[in-house]
């Protein structure tokens, strides 16, 4: 599995996405030698966990679902760019 199912898998499984949208960036961070190795991703989740929940909290869940893949050891996120929806702020847009 790539990194870019397993944040899929994790965030469908953790938080119950409704939508995962992945964007892997990391061909844009070539010979970053902080990255350690890890990829640069920009993501769009949408959860009805998100409702009443405000922008740092929301980013807070989807760092917890994601914790191993940003810490462990390969580490495969160094970047990640995240935007949040309920499903009724997905549909308004």
């Amino acid at each position: 599995m790539n990194t870019s199912e397993i944040i899929n898998k994790n965030l469908r499984e953790q938080l119950d996405a409704k939508h995962v949208e992945i964007i892997d960036e990391s061909h844009l961070h070539r010979g970053h030698k902080a990255a350690g190795g890890g990829g640069h991703y920009s993501i769009k989740v949408i959860s009805s966990r998100f409702e009443n929940l405000n922008v740092m909290e929301r980013i807070r869940l989807v760092h917890k679902a994601l914790d191993v893949e940003m810490t462990g050891n390969p580490k495969l996120i160094h970047a990640l760019q995240v935007k949040t929806f309920t499903p009724e702020e997905a549909s308004a847009n």
